[in-house]
């Protein structure tokens, strides 16, 4: 790092030199300094002209070259923010993004404030899982992952949080066998693996595959889910899902063909893209 670094603010404005003219978000280096120390905004500008120490600095100058390679600032910092709170993620789990946070929203207002089984299925770092029973200490939360690099960094969020949730091992139903809930939240892998042209680089060099990609241009995993969430449903159980922003139609045909009597709303994002679904009178009935 050049020499004339000596507090916060000089290392910033190193860092803004060096991601100028690059399509990385400015506003990552401050990022990556107020996770590092917990601050926020305020703290960040209070502490601006506090000396930077030598091995901090040594780090900041590893970050902006992470940075400048399209790594994810959340996973140089090894945190990302949901909710109002920080969680711990690595590159075997997704970022938590804000359609997220409005998926958790909609679950949080449709649903009763009295004790309810819920599983979060795929839960990767655990965001949506934890978040519900944080906010609703009556909810029994179990979360569920096929990947168990991911399920790690899940146990890391409960402990963090200080709560006690089942965690398991689960292609979808399978580690599950003979459990039932009121409610599954799922931000499953729903992207088509031939739409890399229009995604992120950062997306696809360092976020998980196997939690971004299904097959059947991107419905596999909801047609797998739809076809057998009846069966870990209790009589009124409901599912709410993430999806892609291209699925409003397709997904409302599939789920058809799995069940025809299950009711589908479909819900868009702030930004009027359609993000999330909630299904409720699942019959099993339906073709496959």
């Amino acid at each position: 790092m050049s020499s004339n670094i000596q507090n916060y603010f000089m290392a910033q404005r190193w860092a803004k030199t060096q991601l100028a003219g690059t399509d990385i978000d400015p506003g990552a280096p401050q990022f990556l300094l107020q996770m590092r120390h917990g601050w926020d905004a305020t703290h960040l500008l209070l502490h601006n002209r506090d000396q930077m120490p030598a091995d901090e600095q040594a780090w900041f100058h590893q970050a902006i070259e992470r940075l400048l390679k399209h790594e994810p600032a959340q996973y140089i910092a090894g945190k990302a923010p949901f909710y109002g709170r920080a969680f711990t993620v690595t590159p075997a789990v997704l970022i938590p993004e804000a359609e997220t946070a409005e998926l958790v929203d909609w679950v949080l207002a449709e649903l009763p404030d009295r004790p309810l089984k819920v599983l979060d299925l795929g839960t990767g770092s655990g965001v949506i899982g934890i978040t519900l029973a944080l906010e609703r200490p009556q909810w029994q939360v179990t979360l569920s992952d096929v990947s168990p690099d991911a399920l790690k960094v899940a146990c890391q969020n409960v402990r963090r949080f200080s709560l006690d949730l089942p965690v398991v091992e689960s292609n979808l139903f399978d580690g599950l066998a003979g459990q039932r809930f009121d409610v599954i939240v799922t931000n499953p892998p729903y992207i088509d693996p031939a739409a890399t042209g229009i995604m992120d680089t950062a997306v696809l060099e360092y976020e998980p595959s196997l939690a971004l990609f299904a097959d059947e241009a991107g419905l596999g995993f909801y047609h797998r889910l739809f076809t057998q969430a009846e069966a870990h449903l209790m009589a009124e159980g409901q599912l709410f899902g993430e999806t892609g922003f291209d699925q409003e139609n397709s997904i409302q045909t599939l789920l058809q063909r799995c069940d025809r009597q299950a009711k589908i709303e479909k819900r868009h994002d702030v930004a009027d893209k359609m993000r999330m679904i909630h299904v409720w009178d699942f019959s099993g009935a339906g073709g496959n």
